[in-house]
Parts: C-alpha cells; structure tokens; sequence
C-alpha cells in the first residue's frame, strides 16, 4: 500500500486545534503570569450575613444596632466552643457583654463611663444622665466606624489587660479611635466586665 506524499505530510503535520494549545511551561512563562490575589473581605455589617447569624440577630433585635462593623466567624465561634471549656455560650457571653458595655460605668475606662465623660458627667450620674449615655453610646456603636470583634488566640486586638482566651469570651469594640474590651469568663463564675485603653 502506498501512501501519497500528501497525505503523508497532513498526518504528520500539528492537528489543527493545536494553534489554541497553552504556551511551553517553562521559567520564563510561569514568571510573566498574572494571578488574581482575593481581595479583603469587605466591612460586614449586621445585615450582611457574613457573621455568626445569632451574633448578627442580636445585635439588631435585642440592641437595635444595624450600623456597626461585625468581626464574628461562625468558624471561629464553633473552633472556641470546641477547643476551650465552656460552660457559658457564645450567645450568653454575647449577650453579657453587650448588657455590659451598655450598663457598666464603675470601671473609670469602661465605654458608658468614657461617654459619660465626654457629656461632663461627674460623679455618681442620675438616671437623666445613665439614659442619655447609653443612647449616645448606642449611636456611636450604630456607626460604620464602630467595630465589634470576637478575639482569637494570636491575632489583633488581644486584652490591653492580658486576659487569657482560654479562660474567657473575649470581645473587641473599637468606637472611632477608643477600643474598649467585654471580658465574660466561660465557666461563668465571674461577672462579666469591660474597660479602655488607658
């Protein structure tokens, strides 16, 4: 059987979707691609469903905030529940130390007594003055600037106070340029407390 030199030279020429082939892999190839870096995650608010959605429900059905920037992993509430001894919640803890934040104002650095500061308070504060603040302190934290965080081990916004995360629900609040932090001890045998930075 005799085979043309035609046809010859079509079968051992390159097929034809060959031309749509990737280049050669080699150093110089690798080195000139692109690749897309994911972006940060954008600021979450309560209502984007990015958090802890039993975090992101309390924060607006229980204490009306719906503007403040939320820091809150589901991942990282189900690792905490996992790895420490916890005999209060998250949602407990949540909830104490956003009372806290809220009602607190004997520690000298805690943020209703900072915002009672700010309005010229002094002293013991009436009832009139504990109601103003509160609401202000709820306004700044129902700001995009405001910002509400659970601590992990060994990432930003560890206890100015050293409080350990094993120990305790650590929580984060950054209202404009004052962090504050909400302290609830997981075996629940202590109150819950909160102070500033000094």
């Amino acid at each position: 059987m005799k085979i043309s030199a035609a046809i010859l030279a079509s079968l051992l020429a390159a097929p034809a979707f060959a031309a749509d082939w990737a280049p050669e892999v080699n150093l110089e190839n690798i080195a000139a691609m692109q690749v897309a870096v994911p972006s940060l995650p954008s600021k979450a608010g309560p209502r984007d469903g990015l958090n802890y959605s039993a975090a992101e429900e309390m924060l607006i059905k229980e204490f009306g905030i719906t503007g403040i920037t939320v820091d809150i992993p589901e991942s990282e509430v189900i690792r905490q529940h996992q790895a420490y001894n916890n005999a209060v919640c998250f949602d407990l803890a949540f909830r104490q130390a956003l009372n806290n934040l809220l009602e607190d104002y004997t520690s000298p650095t805690s943020a209703l007594s900072n915002t009672l500061k700010s309005m010229g308070t002094a002293g013991t504060p009436t009832k009139s003055e504990l109601k103003k603040a509160r609401q202000k302190l709820l306004d700044s934290m129902n700001r995009p600037d405001a910002r509400i965080a659970l601590v992990s081990p060994f990432r930003l916004y560890q206890p100015q106070n050293g409080e350990s995360i094993e120990a305790n629900w650590v929580f984060h609040l950054r209202l404009g340029d004052k962090p504050f932090w909400a302290i609830v001890n997981r075996t629940g045998q202590k109150d819950a407390y909160n102070y500033g930075a000094n």
